[in-house]
């Protein structure tokens, strides 16, 4: 093995084991977000130390999102079948970089909908994406932060009886790597306490 390589290439085997074999698109029709500058620690990315990663290790964030003391992660639902979240190659060559988009879909124009918009225009947030087959994405480091997108459709009331008035909200993040996340999804709803 070169100790210079970063990563360790291997096989890639069709996934046939009788688990990998439900494969299901889409995500689930709730995200967890928050602030930014609520978070005290983030996840590591993986880091090669003596050797060259694997390939699993090197696809995987470490650790968990922390949330500063008195700060809560917080959830948002949306309608069914109507989110998607991409990662993306992007970037000149030596400068290549991955584009994580998340578009969803909340049904039916609402106050609190508008107001969400309104408090997250401009602000520098986290959100947290699980896919339909258990994978969940962090979008958010650091440095950087997911930002509402000025792209989306935004809110609209459709135009015929049989249309949906809907509230179409998307969300960008630029990353050095395509990673999962595999730390903490529950604690982060709770209040963090302690110093």
């Amino acid at each position: 093995m070169d100790k210079n390589k970063c990563y360790e290439l291997a096989d890639i085997d069709p996934a046939l084991e009788c688990d990998a074999q439900d494969n299901m698109g889409g995500i689930v029709p709730k995200i967890i977000f928050g602030y930014h500058e609520d978070v005290a620690t983030w996840p590591d990315k993986p880091a090669s130390g003596s050797g060259a990663l694997q390939l699993d290790a090197a696809g995987a964030l470490s650790g968990d999102v922390v949330m500063n003391n008195g700060c809560k992660a917080y959830s948002l639902s949306f309608t069914d079948n109507t989110g998607v979240f991409t990662i993306k190659p992007q970037g000149e060559t030596g400068g290549e970089s991955f584009l994580y988009e998340l578009t969803i879909i909340s049904a039916k124009v609402r106050k609190k909908i508008l107001g969400f918009l309104n408090a997250t225009k401009g602000r520098k947030l986290f959100i947290i994406v699980e896919d339909n087959n258990g994978l969940n994405y962090l979008m958010g480091d650091k440095s950087h932060g997911a930002m509402l997108a000025a792209d989306s459709d935004g809110a609209t009331t459709g135009t015929t009886y049989t249309e949906r008035s809907q509230t179409t909200l998307k969300f960008q993040y630029n990353c050095t790597r395509a990673l999962v996340y595999e730390g903490d999804t529950e604690n982060i709803l709770t209040a963090a306490a302690g110093g």
